[in-house]
């Protein structure tokens, strides 16, 4: 007795939900990297906190974190700045840097796969 299974694999929807799965786990893990560096970043009244902007490509394998404001690179650069307690220069390069951050943007992006496939 033989068993004989066709399987025909719609490429185009595999694409689209591929797609699909990476910009959401692309944003999602980018959007944590933005929390984790707005807790750091210098803060007076909020005006560079809350230009903080995550965008992700229309194919959602790459995206950024930005800041925009005139003085960001200053501040992010300017290590001897005095700031607030817990607020510091490097505050995007840091949580960029540090594995657990890293760690984290990853079990997002895998869980962004696992919800659709």
């Amino acid at each position: 007795m033989g068993l004989k299974v066709t399987v025909k694999l719609d490429k185009a929807k595999i694409k689209a939900v591929t797609a699909q799965c990476s910009r959401k786990g692309t944003w999602s893990a980018l959007d944590y990297l933005a929390t984790e560096s707005k807790a750091q970043v210098p803060l007076d009244q909020g005006p560079l906190k809350n230009s903080c902007q995550v965008d992700v490509a229309s194919d959602g394998t790459s995206g950024t974190v930005s800041y925009d404001t005139p003085y960001a690179i200053i501040q992010h650069e300017k290590t001897s700045f005095n700031h607030q307690r817990g607020r510091k220069a490097k505050y995007l390069e840091d949580p960029a840097n540090d594995p657990a951050v890293a760690d984290a943007m990853q079990q997002l992006i895998a869980q962004a796969f696992r919800e659709q496939m």
